[in-house]
């Protein structure tokens, strides 16, 4: 069996996930990172997207993140996310419905929309129906 870890997902509202895994795939600002047991210490930020987590028995479990950060020390890690969403809680027509609105405010090109927002509810929106894909496959 692969070497396992300690991992904690909080949001500022709640503890999400708490217990032994063998790996994780986290969303960083760069691009996506996998950490097994004994990775080295860092401490990096994490954008929107999927944080995938591999349980102590092969499992996985997805969360949709808007962004945060990732804590790798002597063999645990802790995700403190700014916003988390388990995949099994998502409610995919919502979600839908946010993408839509968000691509019809970016293609618009008024003047007055906060293109960055947009930006932000899109890429979060995305995630959500990512993590919802991911437990599907």
């Amino acid at each position: 069996m692969p070497r396992q870890f300690p991992l904690r997902v909080m949001a500022p509202d709640q503890a999400l996930f708490e217990g032994e895994v063998q790996g994780i795939i986290a969303p960083g600002v760069a691009g996506y990172l996998g950490v097994l047991a004994r990775h080295a210490p860092m401490v990096t930020e994490l954008g929107p997207g999927v944080l995938t987590i591999v349980e102590a028995d092969g499992d996985r479990t997805y969360y949709a993140l808007s962004g945060g950060f990732l804590e790798v020390r002597r063999d645990q890690a802790a995700v403190l996310a700014d916003t988390a969403e388990p995949a099994r809680e998502v409610d995919v027509e919502r979600a839908r419905a946010a993408e839509r609105r968000a691509r019809e405010r970016l293609r618009s090109g008024a003047r007055d929309i906060d293109t960055a927002r947009a930006e932000a509810a899109l890429q979060r929106a995305l995630a959500r129906l990512e993590a919802v894909r991911k437990t599907r496959q």
